[in-house]
């Protein structure tokens, strides 16, 4: 009977082993837009089009771009290995990037408006605020990214406070830095 359990066993650590998941490696073309947004999952995540893709107005996010040195305030056309991991057991899929090279680094003018997440419902149902207020005034963005709110930081604390959801329109600051420009 001993037998018989250590060979069960043995068969069912053998048949959920980790190399039932399939590894697929393409080369892509990157576009990365100058500024990180919030994420529900991440914290923050990079804005980017892939192959065909870029050049529309379609951007998907990803958490983390391995091998790259980001700079907000540049857009970036990159060459990646796009390293994609299907695991059959559970049938889920996860995508991650390492750059090659760094084809082209473009600033974009400091009075470039893009807009960020602040607090939102997630899934109807949940409330999400992506904002650290530090006592000094100073904001961060999921605890990343510094922001200067302006005139408008009693707005962000009422709206968390009253579970409002909120966007800001920033544009970059200095070292990284985004600036509110408005609530929305």
């Amino acid at each position: 009977m001993k037998k018989i359990v250590i060979l069960l066993t043995s068969f069912l650590l053998l048949a959920c082993s980790a190399d039932d998941a399939s590894v697929t490696n393409e080369e892509v073309t990157l576009f990365v837009n100058h500024y990180k947004t919030t994420s529900v999952l991440n914290g923050t995540q990079f804005l980017i089009q892939e192959n065909g893709a870029i050049g529309s107005d379609t951007f998907q996010g990803t958490a983390f771009i391995s091998n790259f040195d980001f700079e907000p305030g540049f857009t970036y056309t990159v060459s990646a290995e796009k390293i994609t991991t299907k695991n059959a057991g559970t049938d889920a899929t996860t995508v991650s990037y390492k750059v090659i090279s760094v084809n082209q680094k473009e600033p974009v003018s400091p009075q470039t408006s893009f807009e960020v997440p602040i607090a939102r419902f997630v899934n109807g149902v949940g409330y999400v605020s992506f904002v650290q207020d530090v006592s000094t005034n100073t904001f961060f963005l999921s605890g990343q990214i510094e922001f200067d709110c302006n005139t408008l930081c009693s707005n962000i604390r009422a709206a968390i406070q009253n579970q409002e959801p909120i966007t800001g329109s920033f544009t970059h600051g200095v070292e990284g830095t985004y600036i509110l420009q408005a609530l929305y």
